[in-house]
Protein backbone atom coordinates (compact mmCIF):
# COMPACT_ATOMS: atom_id res chain seq x y z
CA UNK A 1 0.00 0.00 0.00
CA UNK A 2 2.69 2.48 0.92
CA UNK A 3 4.64 1.64 -2.51
CA UNK A 4 2.27 2.87 -5.12
CA UNK A 5 1.75 6.63 -2.66
CA UNK A 6 5.46 6.31 -2.86
CA UNK A 7 5.65 5.73 -6.36
CA UNK A 8 3.07 8.41 -7.31
CA UNK A 9 4.91 11.02 -5.00
CA UNK A 10 8.28 10.25 -6.78
CA UNK A 11 7.10 10.61 -9.88
CA UNK A 12 5.14 14.05 -9.08
CA UNK A 13 8.23 15.60 -7.60
CA UNK A 14 10.01 14.15 -10.86
CA UNK A 15 7.90 15.65 -13.26
CA UNK A 16 7.51 19.36 -10.77
CA UNK A 17 12.07 19.63 -11.41
CA UNK A 18 11.81 18.99 -14.85
CA UNK A 19 9.05 22.12 -15.61
CA UNK A 20 10.74 24.26 -13.00
CA UNK A 21 14.17 22.87 -14.24
CA UNK A 22 12.72 24.25 -18.25
CA UNK A 23 11.60 27.58 -17.52
CA UNK A 24 15.25 29.09 -17.00
CA UNK A 25 16.61 27.35 -20.25
CA UNK A 26 13.22 29.04 -22.28
CA UNK A 27 14.24 32.41 -21.24
CA UNK A 28 17.72 32.36 -21.89
CA UNK A 29 17.05 31.49 -25.52
CA UNK A 30 14.92 33.93 -25.89
CA UNK A 31 17.92 36.68 -24.48
CA UNK A 32 20.30 34.86 -26.46
CA UNK A 33 18.23 34.94 -30.24
CA UNK A 34 18.44 38.36 -30.70
CA UNK A 35 20.34 39.76 -34.47
CA UNK A 36 21.99 42.60 -34.59
CA UNK A 37 19.87 44.67 -36.39
CA UNK A 38 23.38 45.87 -39.51
CA UNK A 39 23.59 45.12 -43.10
CA UNK A 40 26.74 43.34 -43.04
CA UNK A 41 28.76 42.25 -46.30
CA UNK A 42 30.77 38.72 -46.02
CA UNK A 43 34.12 39.22 -48.19
CA UNK A 44 35.03 35.81 -49.48
CA UNK A 45 38.07 36.38 -52.32
CA UNK A 46 38.56 33.57 -54.28
CA UNK A 47 41.89 33.45 -52.66
CA UNK A 48 40.72 33.02 -48.99
CA UNK A 49 38.62 29.92 -50.40
CA UNK A 50 41.33 27.98 -51.48
CA UNK A 51 43.22 28.58 -48.49
CA UNK A 52 44.58 25.13 -47.58
CA UNK A 53 46.61 24.57 -44.56
CA UNK A 54 48.79 21.54 -43.51
CA UNK A 55 50.50 20.41 -40.17
CA UNK A 56 52.44 17.07 -40.07
CA UNK A 57 53.81 14.55 -42.24
CA UNK A 58 50.73 13.25 -42.90
CA UNK A 59 48.70 16.19 -43.82
CA UNK A 60 51.21 17.70 -46.17
CA UNK A 61 50.27 15.88 -48.83
CA UNK A 62 46.69 16.61 -48.74
CA UNK A 63 46.29 19.48 -46.27
CA UNK A 64 43.52 21.17 -44.44
CA UNK A 65 41.11 22.65 -47.33
CA UNK A 66 39.52 24.92 -44.71
CA UNK A 67 38.55 27.65 -47.02
CA UNK A 68 36.62 25.64 -48.96
CA UNK A 69 35.14 24.72 -46.13
CA UNK A 70 34.76 28.33 -44.85
CA UNK A 71 33.11 29.33 -47.68
CA UNK A 72 30.41 27.04 -47.61
CA UNK A 73 29.45 27.65 -44.01
CA UNK A 74 30.31 31.17 -42.77
CA UNK A 75 27.19 32.79 -44.47
CA UNK A 76 24.31 30.39 -43.07
CA UNK A 77 26.06 30.71 -39.72
CA UNK A 78 26.51 34.45 -39.73
CA UNK A 79 22.52 34.75 -40.70
CA UNK A 80 21.78 34.06 -36.62
CA UNK A 81 24.22 36.83 -35.95
CA UNK A 82 22.96 39.79 -38.39
CA UNK A 83 19.40 41.05 -39.88
CA UNK A 84 20.73 41.05 -43.21
CA UNK A 85 24.22 39.91 -44.49
CA UNK A 86 25.21 39.28 -48.20
CA UNK A 87 28.23 37.56 -49.79
CA UNK A 88 30.90 39.31 -52.37
CA UNK A 89 34.50 38.73 -53.64
CA UNK A 90 35.49 41.84 -52.79
CA UNK A 91 35.06 44.71 -50.26
CA UNK A 92 32.30 46.66 -51.67
CA UNK A 93 33.10 50.93 -52.02
CA UNK A 94 29.60 51.77 -51.82
CA UNK A 95 26.27 50.68 -51.01
CA UNK A 96 23.97 50.91 -47.92
CA UNK A 97 26.43 48.72 -46.11
CA UNK A 98 27.15 49.21 -42.42
CA UNK A 99 29.66 46.28 -42.11
CA UNK A 100 32.58 44.72 -43.99
CA UNK A 101 33.26 41.34 -42.80
CA UNK A 102 36.63 40.30 -43.84
CA UNK A 103 38.23 36.68 -42.70
CA UNK A 104 41.65 35.74 -42.21
CA UNK A 105 42.96 32.42 -41.54
CA UNK A 106 46.09 32.60 -38.75
CA UNK A 107 46.58 28.80 -37.72
CA UNK A 108 45.63 24.98 -38.00
CA UNK A 109 47.09 22.86 -35.45
CA UNK A 110 46.65 18.68 -35.43
CA UNK A 111 47.24 16.50 -33.16
CA UNK A 112 46.75 12.53 -33.89
CA UNK A 113 46.19 10.54 -30.01
CA UNK A 114 47.81 7.27 -31.55
CA UNK A 115 49.16 5.27 -34.52
CA UNK A 116 46.08 3.30 -35.67
CA UNK A 117 43.30 4.07 -37.83
CA UNK A 118 41.10 4.38 -35.00
CA UNK A 119 42.76 7.04 -33.49
CA UNK A 120 41.58 10.40 -32.38
CA UNK A 121 42.61 13.11 -34.77
CA UNK A 122 41.96 16.24 -33.15
CA UNK A 123 41.57 19.92 -35.51
CA UNK A 124 41.65 23.09 -34.54
CA UNK A 125 41.25 26.55 -36.71
CA UNK A 126 42.03 29.49 -35.67
CA UNK A 127 40.83 32.70 -37.61
CA UNK A 128 40.89 36.27 -36.99
CA UNK A 129 37.62 38.47 -38.52
CA UNK A 130 37.98 42.55 -39.17
CA UNK A 131 34.70 44.06 -38.93
CA UNK A 132 35.16 47.83 -41.37
CA UNK A 133 32.75 50.12 -42.12
CA UNK A 134 32.03 51.38 -46.18
CA UNK A 135 35.43 54.30 -45.30
CA UNK A 136 37.50 50.94 -44.85
CA UNK A 137 37.88 52.11 -41.26
CA UNK A 138 38.10 48.85 -38.72
CA UNK A 139 35.41 48.51 -36.08
CA UNK A 140 36.16 45.01 -34.74
CA UNK A 141 38.58 42.74 -34.72
CA UNK A 142 38.51 39.64 -32.99
CA UNK A 143 39.88 35.87 -33.29
CA UNK A 144 37.83 32.77 -33.13
CA UNK A 145 39.35 29.16 -32.58
CA UNK A 146 36.85 26.07 -33.98
CA UNK A 147 38.04 22.30 -33.18
CA UNK A 148 37.03 19.34 -33.76
CA UNK A 149 37.98 15.61 -33.18
CA UNK A 150 37.31 12.36 -35.56
CA UNK A 151 39.51 9.28 -36.12
CA UNK A 152 42.48 9.31 -38.29
CA UNK A 153 40.90 6.56 -40.92
CA UNK A 154 43.24 3.95 -42.24
CA UNK A 155 44.31 4.06 -46.06
CA UNK A 156 40.29 4.14 -47.47
CA UNK A 157 39.15 6.40 -45.41
CA UNK A 158 41.86 8.61 -44.45
CA UNK A 159 40.68 11.65 -47.16
CA UNK A 160 37.23 10.91 -45.91
CA UNK A 161 37.97 11.36 -42.20
CA UNK A 162 40.21 14.52 -43.03
CA UNK A 163 37.50 16.44 -44.88
CA UNK A 164 34.58 15.29 -41.89
CA UNK A 165 37.32 16.54 -39.03
CA UNK A 166 37.81 19.91 -41.53
CA UNK A 167 34.40 20.52 -42.45
CA UNK A 168 33.38 20.21 -38.66
CA UNK A 169 35.77 22.41 -37.60
CA UNK A 170 35.05 25.08 -39.62
CA UNK A 171 31.31 24.70 -39.16
CA UNK A 172 32.62 24.98 -35.52
CA UNK A 173 34.43 28.12 -36.38
CA UNK A 174 31.65 29.71 -37.90
CA UNK A 175 28.67 28.71 -35.09
CA UNK A 176 31.65 30.24 -32.30
CA UNK A 177 32.00 33.59 -35.16
CA UNK A 178 28.46 34.62 -35.05
CA UNK A 179 28.52 34.06 -31.17
CA UNK A 180 31.14 36.90 -30.76
CA UNK A 181 30.20 38.77 -33.44
CA UNK A 182 26.67 39.24 -32.02
CA UNK A 183 27.46 39.69 -28.26
CA UNK A 184 30.32 42.20 -29.38
CA UNK A 185 30.38 45.27 -27.51
CA UNK A 186 31.60 47.41 -30.40
CA UNK A 187 29.43 45.95 -32.99
CA UNK A 188 26.60 46.28 -30.43
CA UNK A 189 27.45 50.32 -30.38
CA UNK A 190 27.66 50.60 -33.93
CA UNK A 191 23.67 49.02 -34.40
CA UNK A 192 22.38 51.66 -32.29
Amino acid sequence: MHRPFYFRFTFAVCLLLLAVADVPMVAQDASTSSKLPLRATLVLTPEFCATRMSRGSLTTKFGFEVGKAACVEFEPALKEAFASITTTSEAPKTGDVQLILIPKFVDVGSTVDGITAFSDRELDVILQWAAKDISGTTIWIGTVQGAAKHHVGNLFTYKKNLKLIVNDAVKDLASQSAIKMSSSAELRKLSQ
